[in-house]
């Protein structure tokens, strides 16, 4: 006996996260908060009386009164579980028609395959039963939109770079054990730095997103790109404050000089550490990132590596090398079995593929979104809403 609600109280919601592995942060009850400007449900799914699914949905006016239901890296569900997953299909396409949704778009959190660079035996825990779970969404009316390799054509990235912290049987490892599996990019982690005046902080200090913000406005200069605004991490670092930090690497310049004039460091390096004091003080922050914590308690945790910028001077310290790897240790502390380094390029062949794969990256392909129909108009308006905007947009001015 199945019974369904779209207001899912939010204690209970957590405590079922508590206890399913593998789940995202962006099914996280808070997740909702970050995206305030969509409207939103949370849902919950009970079988005789005891609560088996969950789901946070997006709701996105697309045209007049016509609407988008959009449930990133969820469900939260077994789906394997074919009569679980069906009635809540039933219930959800039932909301989505209250509520004039045309379709609900959905991306799992599983993946086709998870594939190690050097070819090495992986223990496929996002992989495992997938084409059990593809199947049972195809037989329920799911229409799978296809592999998309390039960046931004699905709302979320299909390929991901992830950074294994477990053995093969899923047992974390220590931060030694995984430094070992890294090829030369581990000589710029631990002594290396230290010796130069290099330090990480890991903080959850709300005060310090100014640090954050002002360094990703130089990566959005050099790579020509848009990031998120200070607004934007505030009411991360405000909703997951439990989860979310803010990670640093700092350089000591008088300390990095010192070592210069003692190495027989280039007269070019010592006049630019020198210049550098003049400008910014004795100190400076070179690399940043935040990162979230998995909340799930039971399961596989995966910690998220998100946002980093880094700084135009000093880039042959290799300090984002050894940001990563802190974000690694913490992530291992913190009894993760992996670290998404974040969305990569399918073909595989560019330069950000290139830099996280080193930390014994893993290459992660999610099974990409699901549309489920919910009227006639499905196709029509998936078809031809692009022309029907421009044609909309111009007829109001």
């Amino acid at each position: 006996m199945y019974t369904f609600t779209n207001n899912l109280d939010k204690k209970e919601y957590n405590k079922f996260i508590e206890n399913y592995s593998m789940a995202s942060f962006m099914q996280e009850y808070e997740w909702s908060n970050i995206k305030d400007n969509w409207e939103n449900f949370h849902c919950g799914l009970y079988k005789n009386k005891k609560l088996v699914a969950v789901c946070m949905i997006l709701v996105k006016k697309v045209f007049k009164n016509i609407k988008l239901f959009y449930i990133p890296r969820g469900y939260l569900i077994d789906f394997n579980n074919l009569e679980d997953l069906e009635s809540m299909t039933y219930h959800i396409k039932k909301l989505a028609k209250e509520n004039n949704a045309y379709v609900v778009k959905i991306d799992p959190n599983f993946c086709i395959s998870d594939n190690s660079f050097k070819d090495e035996e992986v223990e496929h825990n996002y992989s495992k039963n997938y084409k059990v779970k593809h199947d049972n969404l195809i037989k329920l009316g799911y229409k799978h939109t296809g592999i998309n390799k390039e960046m931004g054509k699905n709302l979320q990235p299909q390929y991901n770079v992830i950074a294994p912290l477990c053995d093969i049987n899923s047992n974390i490892l220590t931060s030694d054990e995984v430094l070992k599996t890294y090829g030369r990019i581990k000589s710029y982690c631990g002594n290396y730095h230290s010796k130069r005046g290099v330090s990480f902080e890991i903080t959850n200090d709300i005060n310090r997103i100014d640090d954050l913000v002002n360094l990703l406005k130089q990566t959005e200069k050099k790579q020509n790109i848009n990031l998120r605004n200070k607004e934007y991490f505030v009411k991360i670092m405000k909703n997951f404050k439990d989860t979310a930090y803010l990670v640093f690497g700092n350089i000591d310049l008088n300390k990095y000089l010192n070592f210069l004039k003692e190495n027989n460091g280039k007269q070019d390096s010592i006049d630019e550490v020198k210049k550098l004091i003049k400008e910014y003080g004795d100190t400076m922050i070179l690399s940043t990132a935040l990162i979230l914590l998995p909340k799930n308690k039971k399961g596989i945790r995966t910690s998220e590596y998100l946002y980093a910028g880094n700084s135009l001077h000093l880039t042959n310290l290799h300090v984002s090398v050894g940001l990563v790897f802190e974000i690694i240790k913490f992530s291992i502390e913190n009894n993760c079995h992996y670290c998404n380094l974040g969305g990569v390029d399918g073909n595989l062949n560019d330069r950000l593929t290139t830099f996280k794969q080193r930390f014994n990256g893993r290459i992660m392909e999610f099974i990409g979104e699901y549309d489920l129909p919910t009227s006639w108009l499905y196709y029509p308006i998936k078809t031809f809403y692009p022309l029907l905007l421009k044609i909309y947009k111009k007829i109001k001015r």
